[in-house]
């Protein structure tokens, strides 16, 4: 297992004394223009994070902090369904269990039950 650390620029002071394997600190509130480059980024960090890791380890991982804007919140979802279906990465995004969620809307529902099946 493999940790990795995503933090906005603005909340790096908060975490020291912390331990992760990488830390990848992001812009406080990013636009529509560098979101895209931004999620290319945390999605390189986590296929270097997991080719580190033997093949044949059981607990073969990237597990996700998360202390940073919603919009990277959206962003790790997406990356957590898109690289176990398009190259076998395992992602794991503990935050989510903490998080009290009462959903009403149908597609926000039907992304997290895909999650909890994985």
């Amino acid at each position: 297992m493999k940790t990795l650390f995503v933090v906005s620029d603005k909340k790096v002071e908060d975490h020291v004394g912390e331990e992760y394997d990488s830390i990848l600190e992001v812009d406080d509130q990013p636009t529509t223009e560098i979101i895209g480059e931004l999620a290319n980024r945390v999605r390189g960090r986590i296929r270097k994070l997991w080719m580190e890791q033997e093949e044949d380890d059981p607990d073969r991982r990237v597990v996700v902090t998360l202390d940073a804007a919603t919009p990277f919140n959206t962003m790790l979802i997406d990356l957590q369904l898109i690289m176990v279906e398009a190259e076998n990465i395992v992602v794991e995004l503990p935050y989510l269990n903490d998080m009290d969620m009462d959903i009403h809307d149908k597609e926000a529902k039907e992304t997290l039950d895909r999650l909890d099946s994985k």
